[in-house]
Formats: C-alpha cells, structure tokens, sequence
C-alpha cells in the first residue's frame, strides 16, 4: 500500500542505539524472569542479574522517552499520539491492506506501526514501572506480602506483552523484508545509508 506522504526518514542515531539498547536489555531481562524467583532466599544471584539487567533496561526506556518528547520530530511522541481519528484512518487502511496481502508504506511510527510501537512502549514501561517498585520496596529474602505482592503480580502480568509485542514486531520487520524493503538493516548500521 503506497502513501504518497511516506518519506524516507532517518531514525537518526541516537534513536538507533535506544532502539537497540531496549532491544537487547528487554529481551535479556524477560529470559531472565525466571532467575528472580529466587528473591526470596538471602543467596539471590538470579534476582540480582534479573535487577540490573532490568535496570538497563529501564535507563533506555528513559531515553527514549526523552527521545519521545525532545528528539526528531519523526520520534516524537506529538507526531503520532494521541491517537485522533485522523491519526485512525491509516491504521484501519493499514489493516484493510494487509488482508489484502499489501503491506503499509508509511512513515515512522504512522498508522497500524505507530499502534504497534504504543503498545511495545506501554508494555515496556509498565515492566520499568512494576520493576523499579520491586527493586525499591521488595526485601530479598522474604516472601513478597500486601501492596509488594499485588506489584510483583502486576509486573508479571507484562511477561505475557512482552512475546506478544516483540512477536508482531518482528512479524512486521521479517514481513517487510521478504517484500524487499530491508528496514532492519538501518537498526543494525548494514548497508542502506541511515
């Protein structure tokens, strides 16, 4: 599906390494989930590696927040949020498309890919929020009880997201390269000029 107001934007570096940083912190920290079972023993090497690796994790989450609110106006949270109905009707043509077989050339973060991203954000942040709670108030070495308990179940309601994010995600990105538009290569610093 062509658009006419597709550009070919650059992400710009420092929107890359976020990219990348949340990436690999991010899926680190949630194949290390089960490791931090072991808070509640005072030997509780798994929850310390699941802490700092969500903390990492966490610090790339601020920025690209920070991007989100001062960074290129093609990463800027204004350029795609709220969502208005101006801003809904590509993600409905978007989706009408792909039942059709044709995938959305749009820009960054517009239409049924800025959904996507809003949701992978929200996930990630809800686990950086959940997770700083828990490194704060949780005491290693004691069972999780009251308000501590409910926000570790919260946080672990988001180990559910996670695959589901990071599935359509990629879904999207192996899709877009098997139609020979290769977007991934900009996020790797392969090939195409970024």
């Amino acid at each position: 599906m062509k658009n006419n107001n597709a550009k070919n934007e650059t992400l710009g570096i420092h929107a890359i390494i976020v990219h990348l940083g949340l990436t690999i912190f991010g899926i680190i920290a949630w194949l290390t989930r089960g490791l931090a079972d072991d808070y509640k023993r005072l030997e509780h090497i798994g929850f310390t590696i699941h802490t700092w690796l969500g903390i990492g994790a966490c610090l790339f989450i601020l920025l690209r927040l920070l991007l989100g609110l001062f960074g290129p106006s093609n990463v800027r949270f204004t350029e795609w949020l709220p969502y208005t109905k101006e801003r809904l009707i590509p993600v409905f043509e978007d989706i009408s498309g792909l039942l059709k077989f044709r995938l959305p050339e749009r820009q960054t973060h517009q239409g049924l890919a800025g959904i996507v991203e809003s949701f992978g954000l929200a996930v990630f942040l809800w686990m950086s929020l959940t997770g700083i709670m828990l490194f704060i108030y949780l005491e290693p070495g004691y069972k999780a009880r009251g308000v501590i308990h409910l926000i570790k179940e919260l946080h672990e309601i988001g180990k559910i997201f996670i695959p589901v994010f990071l599935s359509i995600h990629a879904g999207a990105v192996i899709l877009h390269a098997l139609s020979g538009r290769r977007l991934w290569k900009k996020m790797f610093f392969i090939g195409e000029k970024r």
